[in-house]
């Protein structure tokens, strides 16, 4: 297993200190986490977290031109 996993097995990050265990986070600036995040607004039941996750994938998309 690797470094990122608690005696408990759940993950920890090493990166981000001040994400809490057992969550991972996505940065809106990195383009494979865009992804992940555009998938999840696609999945999510939450109209309104949806709508407001994609709006910010794609300012940062048109931000990068």
């Amino acid at each position: 297993m690797g470094h990122h996993l608690t005696v408990r097995g759940t993950f920890k990050s090493d990166k981000y200190d001040w994400c809490k265990e057992g969550f991972f986070a996505l940065k809106f600036t990195d383009r494979a986490a865009q992804e992940a995040i555009l998938t999840y607004a696609k999945l999510t039941t939450d109209k309104e977290l949806a709508d407001d996750l994609r709006v910010v994938v794609q300012n940062m998309r048109e931000s990068k031109q």
